[in-house]
């Protein structure tokens, strides 16, 4: 892409390099770099490049506002995206504009990353880019937090044969397992994530995990959470599927008619 910034254009990713960061925070091909800091960003590519390197050597979070089919998310990042880039015509730029008008604003001290992790059949798991003290100071409460119910039940088995056989091994036990999990809880969550069959889906920055939960369903409408204040989507039912019922009807008609024959 020219290095000269087309007025009043926003960057489009046009491709993403292998490994890149822009890979590693699950940015797709098509997506729009509409805002940096809650400001829109029309300096063009090379700009870009420089503002998210100053702010890398100077150790703050970027604030970036993504569209991705016509649908705005924040995300926030720490380096250069590795990406190429193409400009966005002046009808695009336009429709962007207005939706970003109509966004709210947060302040990206607010604000945490959260991994959508999904599974096959849409069902969500949205966890925390966030240390949280309580996984420090009792892990069980952690556990039960995110709904880890049988690992829950084996930490606290394990407690109990533990001080059962003396309180000091216990007491080390559970300091050691304190430190543990706060220091490696988000590497834990996405590991049993994957273990029940989840894969990374998006990031999406946020204030609190009731408005990521809001933010992901609006990108992906047959999105699903458990234990969640959203209802569950409602099934769409396709063509093919509407032509399916009638198939089934139209079979169950015939057999009905084969019958009274017979």
């Amino acid at each position: 892409m020219d290095d000269k910034p087309k007025s009043q254009s926003f960057l489009k990713i046009e491709s993403i390099r292998k490994r890149s960061y822009a890979h590693t925070v699950l940015l797709k091909e098509n997506d729009v770099i509409v805002a940096f800091d809650n400001n829109l960003f029309f300096k063009g590519e090379k700009a870009l490049i420089n503002d998210l390197s100053e702010q890398k050597k100077k150790e703050k979070k970027i604030l970036l506002t993504i569209s991705r089919n016509e649908q705005l998310f924040d995300l926030i990042v720490t380096g250069s995206l590795g990406c190429d880039f193409i400009s966005t015509d002046s009808e695009e730029t336009e429709t962007i504009k207005q939706t970003f008008a109509k966004k709210q604003i947060w302040d990206k001290e607010e604000l945490s990353n959260f991994f959508a992790m999904r599974d096959l059949t849409n069902n969500f798991e949205v966890i925390r880019d966030d240390k949280n003290i309580y996984a420090g100071i009792f892990p069980p409460l952690w556990l039960a937090y995110h709904q880890k119910w049988s690992l829950m039940v084996i930490f606290s088995i394990v407690s109990f044969l533990l001080i059962s056989v003396n309180f000091w091994v216990f007491l080390i036990g559970w300091i050691c397992t304190s430190i543990y999990c706060y220091l490696a809880q988000k590497e834990l969550l996405v590991s049993f994530s994957l273990l029940s069959g989840k894969a990374f889906s998006l990031i999406v920055a946020s204030n609190n995990r009731e408005n990521a939960e809001k933010c992901i369903r609006q990108l992906n409408p047959k999105s699903k959470f458990k234990y969640s204040n959203l209802q569950d989507p409602e099934p769409v039912i396709s063509e093919n599927d509407d032509n399916l019922v009638e198939n089934k009807e139209e079979k169950n008609k015939i057999s009905k008619t084969q019958e009274a024959l017979v």
